[in-house]
């Protein structure tokens, strides 16, 4: 009995281990499935609901608007500055006696730093930080209206005279201690020297209350002594140590010329 040789099937090719035939497929083809199968295929998520664990978009709150222009300005203060961030409170729209005392418990804070000074501050330097010129301008204008009222006669030359020689003074002080290089501000070392003069704007006041020369002399040196040592420790930090006379000197020659006024005018 003879046998055929193209009748015999031939094996598959070899293919490596692992590894399936390309002429053969791992599962059926999902149409003949589909073809045989007489009930319905429903491919459905293994969750019976769709999940809602997606963010939801954050939205505004909405809140109500403010009644007045002054709740309205408030709102967005401590929205917008509560955190540290945005623009300075706007102060022009408060009540007048706030401003005043604000600007008077301002006052009172950097008067205390000249009537007791301390030399041995960590950081003399940086003790006037919140600076003003109204203290300043207050103790100028004082101190020429007492040397006015203790002179007998032309009261009018005599604060003119005053307060320009304070006024000028304390620009081309500050202009010397900026020009030696100091590390200070134009108009905190204008309110520095301002507030120094409080101590012979008292001697002032005494020595026109006293008429005796030696009583005026003592005030005069113990008012001086106080303001030159007020003023000390912020001019001699905000400049070189080297150059520390060349800024004190014409400190001290101006209070000296404060005094000599006082004395001199009767």
């Amino acid at each position: 009995m003879r046998l055929r040789i193209s009748s015999i099937p031939t094996p598959p090719p070899s293919s490596p281990p692992g590894r399936l035939p390309l002429h053969a497929s791992p599962c059926p083809p999902l149409h003949r499935h589909l073809r045989r199968s007489s009930h319905p295929i429903s491919l459905r998520l293994p969750f019976p609901n769709p999940p809602r664990f997606l963010p939801r978009p954050l939205r505004p709150r909405c809140s109500r608007a403010p009644d007045s222009p002054s709740a309205w300005i408030r709102h967005h203060q401590q929205q917008y500055c509560g955190s540290g961030f945005g623009p300075a409170p706007n102060t022009l729209t408060e009540p007048v006696w706030d401003t005043i005392k604000r600007d008077l418990s301002r006052i009172v804070s950097n008067l205390k730093l000249v009537v007791f000074p301390n030399p041995f501050r960590e950081d003399p330097g940086k003790a006037l930080r919140d600076w003003d010129l109204w203290g300043p301008f207050f103790f100028i204008v004082f101190l020429g209206l007492v040397l006015s009222w203790s002179a007998s006669v032309k009261k009018s030359e005599v604060f003119a005279v005053a307060f320009a020689l304070l006024a000028a003074g304390a620009v081309i002080l500050t202009l010397n201690v900026l020009l030696l290089g100091g590390q200070i501000i134009f108009f905190q070392s204008l309110s520095l020297l301002g507030y120094c003069l409080f101590p012979l704007d008292v001697g002032a006041l005494i020595c026109m209350l006293v008429g005796n020369v030696i009583v005026k002399l003592v005030v005069v040196a113990v008012t001086l002594a106080w303001s030159s040592w007020a003023a000390y420790p912020f001019m001699s930090t905000a400049v070189n140590p080297r150059r520390k006379a060349l800024a004190l000197y014409p400190v001290l020659l101006m209070y000296v010329s404060v005094g000599f006024l006082v004395i001199a005018i009767d």
